[in-house]
């Protein structure tokens, strides 16, 4: 009994009989274990990357493949900002999901682009996943509320005014900003896979006074002597000087799936600064999506840099750049001449053209062979030679490198002159497989911010803004009151899997610049050919018309350039099939038929007689 009692407390117990500060501690140190190797490894990456050299390596003569390959491969992956494609996970004629998945699109398209946080979020992302090998974003929830005054009240004993007890607050600002989290401070559970990860924490670096304001007196006993953050700002003693200026507290904001709490630490301070529940209710609970990872395997999240797969072609360039240097150093005119015959020494030291330089004896000077016989120049052939060689044997290691990173020509922007069109389409195509994978990637991590904030523009932004924010208000449909609070219901009551939220690679790479365009482009021939084909067969059999209709409709809701005309086209096609389903009247008299046309002709004259009068009235009370 005693032993099922300990097991019980055991279960119930997530610290096992340790403190929140200890245990996660605890965790913290065992997860930097497991990553140890691999930030070893992505700072020689970073370093050498930016190129910075001890003082014996500065010597040495490089060539930066690395550096060249992350410029081709950073714009190829995130060249533009990302948009967000936010529809109706079935697109069915469903005008309340419409709405509300235009609000919610609108909603995120402004906060994109009046915000830089998610854009800087991306390129630091981006970077860290070429370069160490894992890119990691953090989403918040951060309102500007205004407190109310409170409401005077009257009670029944005393009759006076009284305030009420709590005063009302109002949201009347609302940003969900999304936080780049450097690669180095971020962390998780070790596991195989992200599904099996069970905790997240990434570390913020705090001064004194933010740390006071957010957990309060007991952060004066928190050191502040982190300064690993500020370490390569500077150089020499000025380092010093900086860090010593920038020193802060390491605090770890650290979010427990298992038990749905979040748990906050501090670097050298042994206990729990604060421990609360799921306070952004995601449906993932992570506020981060799964990182972009570099190359892993199904047994271990810990990445491997894609400079590692091809370090050793680097280094053979490193050393024939090396080699080609001392070469083409040695690569000179140098020699001996006859020292009876100084004025010979002029010729190459003076460096002068068209200057003739007197001989003495000019005589013995022809008799001994002339110049030929009285100096001789070092045969710099042989070294010519052996250039040529590591010329050709380092463009060799240059293509293997390109092989092992999948970059094609046509992607680095090298053709020939004798290629055709579709030579250089065929290696667009083939050389870009593999970089489509990362593409995707991106494209997936974009989408994946983009939910988190959809959640939390639903579950925490008041109707008011996100009508504001999104200025549907416009729109054919936001002008429908009943249409409005229906969609609104709809946003939020219901989850995000109504919605499908999305973002497409191709329109990531700065290559593909005129997609848009080209998509709308397509919609209005689209259309227009298809009301080509349309109208004769609405006349000649009316029957028809519905069908034509829900056809056009479906064309429609699957063309992203045609969803904002949507509604326009659906008005239209219910005008449309109304008109072609009434009874035709009976043809009337001609004479009745001319005397009605009479009759309309003058009711047009006096309309626009009556609006005439009131612009000339408009006109008279403006003067």
């Amino acid at each position: 009994m005693a032993e099922q009692q300990q097991i019980a407390e055991t279960e119930s117990d997530p610290y096992d009989g340790k403190s929140p500060g200890q245990y996660w501690h605890a965790q913290l140190e065992s997860a930097s274990k497991a990553f140890e190797k691999w930030i070893e490894k992505g700072k020689k990456v970073v370093k050498r990357y930016r190129d910075e050299r001890d003082a014996i390596e500065g010597v040495r003569k490089r060539f930066n493949i690395l550096w060249s390959n992350t410029q081709v491969v950073i714009p190829a992956l995130y060249g533009r900002k990302a948009k967000p494609d936010v529809s109706r996970r079935y697109l069915d004629s469903d005008k309340p999901s419409r709405l509300a998945s235009t609000m919610l699109e609108r909603v995120i398209e402004y906060e994109v682009e009046n915000f830089p946080d998610f854009d800087a979020a991306m390129k630091g992302m981006v970077e860290d996943r070429v370069l160490p090998g894992r890119g990691t974003a953090w989403i918040r929830y951060d309102p500007e509320i205004i407190s109310m005054e409170p409401e005077l009240g009257i009670t029944d004993d005393t009759e006076e005014q009284q305030p009420n007890a709590e005063p009302a607050q109002r949201i009347v600002a609302a940003h969900s900003p999304v936080d780049y989290v450097f690669w180095q401070d971020f962390l998780h559970s070790p596991a195989r896979t992200w599904e099996e990860v069970w905790w997240v924490a990434r570390w913020v670096y705090m001064n004194r006074e933010e740390g006071i304001e957010r957990f309060g007196e007991v952060f004066r006993l928190v050191p502040c002597d982190s300064t690993e953050a500020h370490e390569t700002w500077t150089q020499g003693n000025q380092r010093a000087v900086r860090a010593e200026l920038e020193k802060k507290a390491k605090v770890a904001e650290i979010w427990n799936k298992n038990t749905g709490k979040v748990c906050w630490v501090a670097k050298g301070y042994p206990e729990a600064l604060d421990e609360r529940d799921d306070f952004l209710k995601l449906e993932s609970f992570f506020p981060c999506p799964k990182p972009l990872y570099a190359t892993t395997t199904t047994g271990s999240l810990v990445p491997v840099p894609d400079y590692t797969e091809y370090q050793d072609q680097a280094s053979e360039m490193d050393d024939l750049t090396q080699r080609i240097a001392m070469l083409t150093k040695a690569c000179k005119a140098v020699g001996t001449f006859n020292a009876e015959y100084k004025e010979l020494q002029r010729l190459l030291n003076e460096g002068v053209d068209n200057k003739m330089f007197p001989i003495t004896d000019w005589s013995a000077f022809a008799e001994k062979g002339g110049m030929a016989g009285a100096m001789q120049l070092m045969d710099i052939r042989p070294i010519i030679e052996v250039l040529q060689q590591l010329y050709q044997a380092r463009e060799a290691s240059k293509q293997t490198v390109y092989e092992v990173t999948g970059l094609s020509d046509i992607l680095r922007g090298a053709t020939e002159a004798n290629e055709t069109a579709t030579a250089q389409q065929l290696k667009a195509n083939f050389g870009s497989l593999r970089l489509k994978s990362s593409q995707q990637e991106v494209a997936r991590m974009a989408s994946d911010i983009f939910r988190l904030k959809a959640e939390l523009i639903c579950r925490f932004y008041p109707p008011e803004l996100i009508v504001k924010m999104s200025g549907v208000e416009n729109t054919d449909d936001g002008r429908d009151q009943q249409l409005m609070q229906q969609a609104m219901t709809l946003l939020k009551s219901e989850t995000m899997r109504e919605f499908s939220i999305q973002v497409e690679s191709d329109t990531l790479a700065q290559i593909d610049e005129a997609q848009e365009k080209q998509q709308a482009v397509e919609f209005t021939q689209s259309i227009g050919s298809y009301f080509k084909d349309a109208v004769p067969l609405i006349q000649a059999a009316p029957f028809m018309a519905p069908l034509v209709a829900e056809l056009l409709m479906f064309n429609v809701r699957r063309f992203r350039a045609g969803r904002p005309v949507e509604a326009a086209f659906e008005r239209a096609m219910a005008q449309m099939i109304q008109q072609v389903q009434q009874p035709k009247q009976p043809q009337q008299d001609p004479a009745e038929q001319a005397k009605s046309q009479s009759e309309v002709i003058k009711a047009k004259a006096g309309v626009q007689t009556a609006m005439i009068d009131a612009q000339t009235a408009q006109v008279k009370g403006q003067a």
